[in-house]
Order: structure tokens, then sequence, then C-alpha cells
């Protein structure tokens, strides 16, 4: 004690640092645990940053992929354009049968074949178009019907119906009514193919059944198609047709100026022919062959055979067509509207210029009106 109170100032310094040591000791390790927990938590944010930095970088070339997939929308919809340009010329509105049909009842369209057959068959006489034979349903009464041609009742596709006419709904006698169209051009341009130095004769003319009713009494008229349903363009939903099949006998110049004067929406899916090629024998003559006058004639026809040489000549051919008509098209771009991941969250001025572009224009409405809903 006596040191302490001799040495005042100095025990104070003593004890001073010492606390100040204590003290610093116990911050220092306080200290130590907080740069522990900073590090430790520094270090976490490093590791996320690193892995956002991973998840980020899917998204580095967004904005130069949303530029692509623009110019590729715009391309789509350049293409989508053209395809409709040209399926519309297929379907060809302004003479398409099928799109200028006007509503009427099943007694018209009766009316309609029943004026066909009269039609057309006079027409094939004017032209001396063979049809093929049938036995005439107009009885032989009195004198003098021995010595005439029997009338030919070939039906083109409606024997069936001359004089015959079931009930059909209005749906059934509008498609028998648009075949009846199809079948009358369809003569009108064997008509057309006639030449005066070759004959053309009509084999048949096959259609589709168009319902039910047509289905039970279309008989030798009826087209199977088979394993030729792989021809057509025809697609459910997409594109409807109505198919023939067409065979004439004649020259290659008959089928070649028929083939040429179809045009949409007539699409030729098939053409069979079956050649016929005759055998004859020509005599040639020998120039230096000097009859014998006392030979017998026996003698002469010997070598007349001899000098017999055979002659291939092309006779007449059969042409077999087969023949869709187109008579409806759909893109079903309705039903891509009707898609909610389309329209959810667009952007209305890109879809806008699409559809614009596209050409589907008619859909520009329904399209705002579904952005607008969702927003």
């Amino acid at each position: 004690m006596k040191f302490i109170k001799d040495n005042l100032v100095l025990s104070l310094f003593c004890i001073i640092a010492f606390l100040s040591f204590s003290a610093l000791l116990i911050y220092k390790s306080n200290i130590s645990k907080e740069i522990n927990n900073r590090e430790a938590e520094i270090q976490k944010e490093v590791s996320l940053g690193k892995k956002y930095a991973e998840e980020l970088s899917v998204y580095s070339n967004l904005t130069n992929d949303f530029s692509k997939a623009q110019d590729e929308l715009s391309q789509l919809a350049t293409i989508e354009k053209q395809q409709s340009l040209f399926w519309r010329k297929i379907l060809n509105s302004r003479e398409n049968h099928m799109v200028r049909w006007k509503d009427s009842s099943a007694e018209s369209v009766n009316a309609d074949i029943t004026r066909l057959f009269s039609s057309l068959r006079a027409r094939c006489r004017s032209k001396q178009i063979e049809l093929p034979s049938t036995a005439s349903k107009s009885p032989t009464i009195g004198f003098g019907a021995s010595g005439r041609k029997p009338e030919n009742n070939y039906g083109f596709g409606f024997s069936s119906y001359d004089g015959f006419w079931p009930s059909f709904s209005q749906e059934e006698a509008r498609v028998l009514g648009v075949q009846a169209k199809i079948i009358k051009e369809i003569v009108e341009m064997l008509s057309q193919s006639v030449s005066e130095s070759f004959k053309l004769i009509l084999v048949e003319i096959l259609r589709e059944s168009a319902g039910e009713i047509d289905r039970k009494h279309i008989k030798e008229d009826q087209l199977n198609l088979g394993e030729q349903q792989k021809l057509l363009l025809r697609s459910k939903g997409k594109i409807e047709s109505l198919v023939f099949k067409v065979s004439i006998r004649g020259q290659s110049s008959h089928a070649r100026t028929f083939i040429n004067q179809l045009r949409p929406p007539f699409m030729l899916r098939n053409l069979a022919v079956k050649r016929e090629i005759i055998m004859e024998q020509e005599i040639e003559k020998d120039l230096d062959f000097i009859p014998n006058p006392f030979g017998s004639p026996e003698e002469e026809k010997i070598v007349s055979q001899n000098k017999a040489k055979p002659i291939v000549r092309d006779a007449s051919s059969e042409f077999v067509f087969l023949i869709e008509y187109i008579t409806e098209i759909s893109n079903d771009f309705q039903s891509l509207l009707e898609n909610k991941f389309i329209w959810e969250n667009a952007d209305e001025a890109l879809l806008s210029e699409f559809l614009t572009t596209s050409g589907n224009t008619e859909f520009l409405e329904d399209a705002k009106s579904k952005i607008l809903f969702d927003e």
C-alpha cells in the first residue's frame, strides 16, 4: 500500500492501462466474431451473385433474339399471305360452282338434272362424241321402228335419276346440283377436244356419292377411290373437294386438248393411258421379180408371202382422268387466335402488324378485344 501511495501516478497509470487492455481484448474478440459473420455474408452474396449471373447469361442476347424473332414473324406473315393468295387462285371463287351456288330446292335441282340429260346428249350428238351404249327406255311401237337407231340414254353420272327422284335433303341436293354443273362443264370441255380426223368416245363418267340417299341409288356411277385417295389434295377441315373419274377413248390429241382446258378449281390428280396397238401385214413388192409366164399362180403367191413385213399401227387409246374439283379452302386461322398463348400478354402493335401483313385483317378486331380483355 505504501508503494501505491508513494507511486500513486504510476499505479493509476498501470490500472488504466490494464483496464484499457482488457477492454480492447474484449472488443477485439467481439469484432472478430462480427468480421467473421460479415465475411461469411459477403461470401454468400458473392455465391448468389455468381448464380444470378449464370442464370441471367441466358438472357444476355435477349434484345438480339427479339429482333430476330420480329424478322422471322415478318417472314412468316409474308409466307402466309403468299399461301393464301395461292389457294384463293386454286379455289377460283369467280368460277367455282360450289362458291357461287344459290340456295335451291331439291325439286329445282331435279329439274336442272333432267334438262341436263337432253342438253348433254344433244351436244355430244352435234360434236359426234360416241356415248356408252345403254338400253333405250323408250318403247318400240308400230311399224318402221326396227329401222330407227335407238336413242342413247346415257346419264353422265346420274343414270339413276333419269325419270326417278328420291327425297333428298337440301344439303344433299345442293351437292348433286353442284356435281351436275361440274359434269356439264367437263362434257363441254370434251366437246371442245373433238377433231375432224379422229373419233372421240366417252367411256364413262364416275362421281362420288353426294350423301346417304344418293349412295343407295348411285349404282354403277359410283366412284370408288381406294388407293387413289392418297393422290387427292383434300384434307379434313382444310381442303374440301368433289372427285370425278372421266374415261375417254381416242387419240393423244384429244387428251392433250382436254387437259389444256382444265383450270382451277379443276385439278388433274392422275392420268392413266391404255394404248391399243394393231399389227398388220404389208406386202413389199419386189421390183426385180420377173414373173414366170409358164409358172402357176401358187408360185407367185409364195413369193409375195416371203416379202410380207409386219407394220405396227397406233390405234386409239383409252385415257382415264382423275379430276379433283376444289370446293372449299380454310387456313384455319381462327383456331390460331383461339390459342390463349398467342394473344396472352401480346404486343397489340406487333400482333396487328402480323395480321395486316399476312392478309388476315378480318381478325384484327377479335384479336384486339382478346388483348384488352386479358389486360
